[in-house]
């Protein structure tokens, strides 16, 4: 007899398994679920108000900004982390050649050609950029061929806006000018000039504002070998070694992501997945009163984040432990799934109808996740195609140039601190696979199953989903597409263990990647 090709998942014998009072209304009343649903569609339109029209931020978005005046670079920032990668590699490839350097030197070129539109503080970075590529005399000529067409760009910038300068944009060319004189002793002495040394208090000032460009800087002329450079400009192997990991990944993921779609499309058409999700009988209030729940005291840690990092801020920043509130406060909000229990619901009850079980065993729940997950990689990844292609029309449509979104995780996994990068990922892996399965797709998609069919569930269970993150509405197509995916396999298989994996391993998938490339241009 041929081996079944997919006795890795064999269908279930026996009768399907029903969960908790099959038929039959889950607990509450009619009048409860009204309220509850009430609160919920309030408390939910004012994230979704505060995620994209105001500018009130998230209490992630919060850890971030009090993080970011800790420390000058910033590796969210595309420009800054795709120059200090280019500086590592062209360090770890260096084998004398000037034509070898040029052409590294173009791989440098800032991607915004037209010197208006980028910052004085990325035209100073760059400067100092092409002086590590080219070495020596030749980088100390680069780098003051910059700085004169900086300078003079400061000098006709009144007359060719024909206006007053803002009293911001006044100050950073001032900020911009002292970098450039102080970078300009730094090259001299570099190149063996007779430049006056630095002070103490002109290293510092740099460094606060450039941190590690401006620590390669004063390391310039000094040997390959010198301990202090050799550690600044390390991590190229890293890199490449990230490099090809990604794109292993992405290969296997990419072939995983069709197998399992194409044997799950297979398995569907003969019969042998069947879906073992039982929906309730309409009339109960448990997953809007969980749903419920869950919104007030997520809405409720997001407000008094909010007042707390004002009254720490006063008139200038919080302090930096601020973001471990911000993010750690968060498992507060965790508590509130378990709101049931105070209305009367039991704990074993309670598991049954959020899906918290594994009848089949948990090893089988926990293969039914990854093979789902793997299986709707496509549905995710024509998602991700297609809010790439609706961003770039919206901007083109409006003729602005698209601007680089707002990340608060890049930026908080940019800052390298471990205590949030601990926080971050336990969030993100833990935090976010119970809680948001157990009250997305045990609670809602539950509740929405007791009045409409599965695809309306699952659509609109995802659309919720998606809007609770604060991205820019026309990027959360994969956010939807994902949580669409995790609503399917809770219909396939009654519980939400697979939800569970298949998030988690979406998280600690992303997380990973981000952590690995991050860490080896830090």
């Amino acid at each position: 007899m041929t081996q079944n090709p997919f006795s890795r998942f064999p269908p279930e014998p026996g009768p399907v398994v029903r969960p908790v009072h099959p038929g039959v209304p889950d607990p509450g009343t009619p009048g409860m679920a009204w309220l509850a649903g009430l609160i919920a569609v309030v408390c939910f339109a004012t994230v979704v108000y505060l995620n994209q029209v105001s500018t009130a931020s998230s209490s992630t978005q919060k850890a971030a900004k009090a993080v970011s005046t800790q420390q000058a670079i910033d590796l969210a920032d595309p420009v800054t982390l795709a120059m200090k990668m280019v500086v590592k590699l062209a360090h770890l490839f260096d084998n004398g050649d000037q034509t070898s350097r040029a052409q590294w030197l173009a791989q440098a070129q800032s991607p915004v050609t037209d010197p208006a539109k980028r910052s004085e503080v990325e035209r100073v970075r760059e400067a100092i950029v092409h002086a590590e590529i080219l070495k020596g005399e030749d980088g100390a000529k680069e780098a003051d061929r910059l700085f004169d067409a900086m300078e003079s760009e400061f000098a006709d910038r009144p007359d060719r806006l024909a206006r007053k300068l803002e009293e911001d944009e006044q100050e950073r060319i001032e900020q911009a000018k002292q970098d450039i004189a102080t970078l300009r002793q730094v090259y001299s002495l570099g190149g063996a000039g007779d430049a006056a040394p630095l002070t103490e208090e002109q290293r510092q000032r740099l460094i606060q504002r450039h941190d590690w460009f401006a620590k390669v800087a004063f390391t310039f002329g000094k040997p390959e070998s010198d301990p202090e450079r050799a550690a600044l400009l390390s991590g190229g192997g890293a890199l490449i070694a990230g490099i090809l990991l990604i794109v292993v990944a992405g290969l296997v993921a990419a072939m995983g992501g069709m197998g399992c779609s194409i044997a799950m499309v297979v398995l569907i058409a003969t019969g042998k997945i069947r879906r073992r999700f039982v929906a309730p009988a309409p009339g109960g209030s448990f997953g809007w009163e969980l749903l419920a729940a869950f919104l007030v005291a997520f809405l409720g840690f997001r407000v008094a984040a909010t007042i707390l990092g004002a009254v720490l801020a006063g008139t200038g920043s919080p302090p930096a432990w601020y973001a471990y509130v911000a993010l750690g406060g968060q498992w507060l909000v965790a508590l509130s799934i378990f709101f049931p229990l105070l209305r009367g619901v039991k704990f074993g009850e309670y598991r049954k109808l959020v899906g918290w079980t594994a009848e089949r065993g948990i090893f089988r729940e926990i293969g039914a996740g990854i093979f789902g997950y793997l299986a709707g990689l496509p549905i995710v990844f024509g998602a991700l195609l297609f809010s790439l292609l609706l961003n770039f029309l919206i901007h083109w449509w409006s003729g602005k140039d698209a601007e680089t979104p707002e990340n608060p995780i890049l930026e908080i996994a940019g800052r390298g601190d471990t205590i949030l990068l601990v926080l971050l990922f336990t969030l993100a892996t833990i935090w976010a696979p119970i809680v948001e399965e157990t009250v997305f797709r045990g609670g809602v998609f539950r509740a929405m199953r007791a009045h409409v069919g599965f695809v309306v569930a699952a659509i609109a269970s995802a659309l919720v989903f998606g809007f609770m993150h604060g991205y820019q509405v026309q990027l959360l197509g994969p956010v939807i597409a994902i949580g669409l995916v995790f609503a399917l396999i809770r219909e396939w298989r009654g519980s939400i263990i697979g939800p569970m994996v298949a998030h988690f391993l979406n998280n600690a998938t992303i997380l990973g990647i981000l952590f690995l490339v991050l860490t080896a241009a830090a």
